[in-house]
């Protein structure tokens, strides 16, 4: 958001983020197969200093973000362990 908020000239002089989510911890410890291992939802608060017709560009912008796209509509995960 705030890479394309300065692409665009919209001045930000301060940002605060707050992540927080709900995760069962029977899915993400294995001890039931009807739990999901990550989370069921992810909740993202910014809290910005700017002028007050910005906000809905940002609400936009935000859609914008790798990471919300990583985590909205999911990405192959391709990894390997090695023993050194």
């Amino acid at each position: 958001m705030v890479y394309h908020a300065a692409v665009r000239g919209i001045k930000l002089e301060k940002v605060e983020s707050e992540l927080e989510g709900d995760l069962d911890l029977r899915g993400f410890l294995a001890i039931s197969d009807n739990v999901r291992q990550g989370y069921q939802e992810i909740r993202v608060n910014f809290y910005v200093k700017t002028n007050l017709e910005n906000l809905e560009t940002l609400r936009e912008l935000v859609r914008l973000s790798p990471v919300y796209d990583v985590v909205s509509n999911g990405t192959r995960v391709i990894f390997q362990i090695t023993k050194k």
